[in-house]
């Protein structure tokens, strides 16, 4: 599994190489064309021109108060100037995007190599554990399972801590739906799988609890939001995990994991308002994860909850 996973984390890390090679050139770009633009409006106010500095009058105005008796030279000249107050604001809109575009690329890239190296660092002492001898060999795969479990046990603190910041109680709950089609794979309960951490559920502890359904699709398959809420933390977990939370009326969370990072990009920041349905993500491998699927989680005011509960019966 630890090799399968490196090979995975590689793949992901070289895509995202010629990604951010190409947003930098675009910053480059959209920096010349901001350079031009704003030579040249500064150039047209500089301009001691009567019709000039009439155009630049007429631009502060709202259009609504702008006289209808105008010249054809002033009009001209005020056509002029809106149109490189136009062309300076979509640049710079699009030099945030691409800013912002490249951070989210950085942060991946960031991700994945700590991800890599806790992989590499694993690998290395079970194989120099296997050259020693079974007695070794089989402690190392002891202190690895016990390295992965832990890794997933601080993945559930960091999102308790999120879950605990992003809750909304005012307002109605709305109606939910599963975020992706596909097979499920693991249903919400006690489980026998070992890299799940212990929980407590309605007043019994249990050794492994997965909080959680797990949905297989395919790598790429869309993921939408359950229900109507407000995104309230897009990016990975102490375990690798890229995961988008959203926050939902009446005390509920739902929770999205193991999303694409590299080639398909969560389409949705923290703090934008989704509706049921709307595409937040796509279905990937990151994290600690034996293959392509969505673990889908909800909260209500903080207690996991199965979400077939809420999907079938709606919320209340």
């Amino acid at each position: 599994m630890i090799e399968a996973q490196a090979r995975v984390a590689q793949d992901e890390l070289a895509g995202l190489d010629p990604q951010i090679a190409q947003v930098a050139t675009d910053l480059d770009a959209v920096n010349a064309d901001i350079a031009a633009l704003q030579a040249k409006y500064d150039a047209r106010r500089a301009l001691r021109d009567r019709l000039e500095r009439d155009a630049l009058r007429l631009a502060a105005l709202p259009s609504a108060a702008i006289p209808a008796d105008l010249s054809d030279a002033q009009r001209e000249a005020l056509d002029d100037l809106r149109t490189l107050q136009s062309g300076l604001l979509a640049a710079q809109t699009k030099l945030a995007e691409r800013a912002d575009l490249l951070n989210t690329l950085k942060g991946s890239v960031g991700a994945k190599q700590t991800y890599l190296a806790r992989l590499r660092d694993r690998a290395r002492s079970l194989a120099a554990a296997a050259a020693s001898g079974d007695t070794d060999a089989k402690a190392a795969q002891v202190a690895v399972l016990t390295a992965l479990a832990q890794d997933a046990t601080n993945a559930q603190t960091a999102l308790a801590q999120l879950v605990a910041s992003a809750m909304v109680r005012d307002g109605p709950a709305g109606a939910w739906s599963l975020p992706v089609r596909g097979i499920l794979t693991q249903p919400f309960g006690p489980t026998s799988f070992e890299l799940e951490p212990a929980a407590t559920y309605k007043g019994v502890s249990y050794a492994h609890f997965h909080a959680a359904i797990d949905i297989a699709a395919p790598l790429g398959t869309p993921v939408t939001a359950a229900s109507d809420g407000v995104v309230a933390f897009v990016g990975h977990l102490p375990d690798g995990a890229m995961i988008v939370l959203v926050a939902h009326a009446g005390g509920y969370v739902s929770e999205y994991a193991h999303l694409d990072d590299t080639f398909a990009l969560p389409p949705v920041k923290a703090g934008q308002a989704v509706n049921a349905g709307q595409v937040i993500g796509f279905i990937g491998l990151t994290g600690i994860t034996t293959g392509a699927h969505l673990h889908f989680a909800v909260m209500k005011n903080g207690a996991p909850i199965d979400p077939l509960s809420v999907v079938t019966a709606g919320a209340s």
